[in-house]
């Protein structure tokens, strides 16, 4: 007799991990077994690309199935916070019967930066107001570990009571070296990451198992400040460490965009801790260092997950979705930086992408090039859930097709196109208006040390991947929401009811 009972689904996602970092991967300098089991037993896109390479346009797109120049949601720092308009994961589950909840980081409005101040933590409480109101039924907020320092979220009041906040605050924001990496000056059990954990089984355990849930765990990590607990600095073995990619001269290219992040004055949260502003003033001590606590941070996480899917198994047994995934990535030593913001490369990029379906216990791999789009589909279509416009497919339909013919990532400011292998990426330096054009072929140069724009060779794939951008802002206004300055007219963050956006209405069925 066929199924007919809803499956709950776990949403596991964490912000900014590398995928090379997952020891089913590659990684060699440590485990992680709980990740590595969803690995054996799910479905494994092997080249699943995010559709922005930060945070806010990346889980905006996860919520709504729309692309960041789309939905107006484009940018961590300005434009629009997710419309309450679109139709999201909160909203279309529950017209299904679902009850709804998260767990640590939603970061679906832009951060008030400029109000932020090193040595105080200010309120949060009409942020909380518009992210219970997208829908969900229950929320634990830790909205990511700097938010957590400069605003009031549950995690931050938590703290506060327990009297960690403000030493947590002080390593982070006010040390000069708080920014790179440090342990986490308070008990393992009240690190950002153990805490989400904590809250998502205490929610789990409250549940009647009856009635279909859906649960995102959305943990904050292994994002900046690289912050392990000290007992996982132990289980990270760096003589055994897979070691950095980089290539000696791969900077003095002035054509690319981060000749500046690693000779100096450059932009990117690595370039700012460095002395000059250049990341190449960094040692190797400092790389082994980093790189350390970076990887603790991912086996602290692993444990978390691990406790999780035990719970959510315990719980629903084959009545059970899981899906894992990361926003994005970092560049984690490779070519001597880190960070990721003003970045297109593949390790920031290309992400961790896995789900289980429900039933499902041998892993399968699939090379089929797919896009962070297909989660909001691929996620309600499991539900029973009929899809709104949007710009994914059900990874089901992605694979059995064959995969997508290219792949975009887009956040303010750059755009990424990448089609059989071959990668065009543009990027503008905020400071100084100049774009930087790059081009790689993944084929002959995977970790992409020669920009092959101006190779003659290359003229055909580079026009090609330019007329499939000049497509997109015919159809879509891509570039020009993309590479919006103010002063270019009307805003693409404005709401006028048709969506946000430089005019543009969202896909219609």
């Amino acid at each position: 007799m066929e199924k007919t009972k809803k499956p709950s689904i776990l949403f596991i996602t964490t912000d900014e991990q590398h995928v090379n970092t997952i020891s089913a991967f590659g990684a060699s300098s440590h485990a992680t077994p709980a990740i590595d089991a969803l690995i054996e037993r799910g479905t494994v896109c092997n080249n699943a690309y995010s559709i922005s390479p930060v945070c806010l346009p990346s889980r905006c797109s996860w919520m709504t199935g729309l692309s960041p120049h789309c939905s107006g949601s484009i940018s961590n720092q300005f434009g629009a916070s997710l419309s309450l308009q679109y139709p999201n994961l909160f909203t279309e589950l529950k017209k299904q019967g679902y009850r709804t909840s998260m767990h640590g980081k939603c970061h679906f409005v832009p951060v008030p930066y400029p109000a932020t101040r090193a040595d105080t933590t200010l309120e949060y409480e009409h942020i909380k107001l518009y992210y219970t109101a997208l829908g969900m039924d229950h929320l634990d907020l830790q909205d990511d570990k700097n938010n957590s320092l400069w605003y009031y979220d549950d995690y931050a009041k938590e703290m506060e009571n327990a009297g960690y906040l403000t030493e947590y605050r002080r390593v982070a924001h006010q040390t000069p070296d708080g920014k790179r990496h440090f342990t986490f000056p308070g008990p393992a059990e009240m690190h950002p990451d153990s805490w989400v954990k904590r809250k998502a089984i205490e929610h789990l355990d409250g549940l009647s198992g009856e009635t279909p849930h859906f649960m995102w765990v959305s943990f904050s990590g292994p994002h900046y400040p690289v912050d392990p607990p000290a007992e996982y600095l132990s289980r990270v073995d760096m003589v055994n460490a897979v070691p950095r990619v980089r290539q000696p001269g791969a900077w003095d290219d002035r054509t690319k965009f981060h000749h500046l992040s690693y000779h100096g004055p450059g932009g990117t949260e690595g370039s700012g801790g460095a002395a000059d502003g250049a990341q190449k003033n960094y040692t190797e001590q400092f790389w082994t260092e980093w790189r350390r606590a970076y990887f603790a941070n991912v086996v602290q996480i692993d444990d978390q997950i691990g406790e999780i899917v035990r719970s959510a198994r315990a719980k629903w047994g084959d009545d059970l979705m899981i899906v894992f995934a990361s926003d994005h990535g970092d560049m984690a030593g490779n070519h001597d930086l880190w960070g990721k913001n003003r970045s297109l490369a593949e390790d920031v990029v290309r992400v961790p992408l896995v789900v289980e379906y429900p039933g499902q216990t041998r892993g399968v791999q699939t090379n089929a090039l797919v896009s962070s789009l297909e989660l909001f589909p691929t996620i309600l279509d499991a539900a029973g859930a009929p899809i709104p416009p949007c710009d994914g497919r059900p990874l089901k339909d992605v694979i059995e097709s064959g995969g997508r013919e290219h792949v975009l990532s887009v956040c303010d400011n750059r755009v990424m196109v990448m089609q059989n292998s071959i990668k065009l990426i543009w990027n503008r330096d905020e400071r100084t208006g100049t774009v930087y054009r790059e081009l790689y072929d993944l084929r002959s140069d995977p970790h992409e040390f020669e920009n092959l724009f101006d190779n003659g060779k290359y003229a055909s794939e580079r026009d090609g991947l330019e007329q499939l951008l000049a497509r997109h802002e015919s159809e879509r206004r891509l570039l020009s929401t993309a590479f919006y300055r103010i002063g270019d007219g009307r805003p693409y963050w404005l709401n006028d009811g048709n969506g946000a956006g430089l005019g543009v209405r969202v896909p219609q069925s």
